[in-house]
């Protein structure tokens, strides 16, 4: 019996720590600020540079028209990723459609990274000279660590 009272004891505790977490959970997802406020707020890649509404949004709409494509090329990767894998598991694979598969695969990859460096282009040009010049400071200050380039940073 005493078992059971302590499974009811616990069960009745975790119900009344949900609507507490539910409070302090963010809207989108923990460590995630909204669009506009990774552009505004000290915590965004664009703290500091003082972005009018007109830059936000054009960010904003170019940020969802990126990740819409990359997207569809990252799944178009993994498709040809796993075409590949069964291409070369046969039991007499054929080189040609592997050395095809290779080639597109090779084809998505240099789209996806033509597609990042297009981002960086866009919003530096949507960039005063003032907003640039701050932003390659911090990008000569944190971009690197001890010769080496840190993710995530132009």
């Amino acid at each position: 019996m005493h078992y059971v009272q302590k499974r009811l004891f616990i069960a009745f505790l975790a119900l009344m720590m949900l609507p507490m977490t539910t409070l302090q959970a963010k809207q989108n997802g923990p460590g995630r600020d909204s669009t506009r406020d990774c552009y505004q707020s000290d915590k965004g890649f664009a703290a500091g540079l003082n972005l009018t509404d007109g830059q936000i949004d054009l960010l904003k709409k170019n940020k969802s028209e990126k990740r819409k494509t990359m997207i569809k090329l990252r799944s178009d990767l993994r498709l040809l990723r796993v075409d590949m894998a069964e291409a070369a598991s046969k039991p007499h694979p054929d080189m040609a459609t592997i050395k095809r598969l290779s080639r597109k695969i090779g084809d998505v990859h240099a789209r996806l990274t033509e597609e990042r460096v297009r981002g960086i282009i866009y919003f530096r040009s949507v960039l005063n000279d003032e907003q640039r010049q701050m932003l390659d400071q911090r990008r000569m200050q944190f971009g690197m660590k001890n010769g080496k380039r840190m993710r995530g940073h132009w």
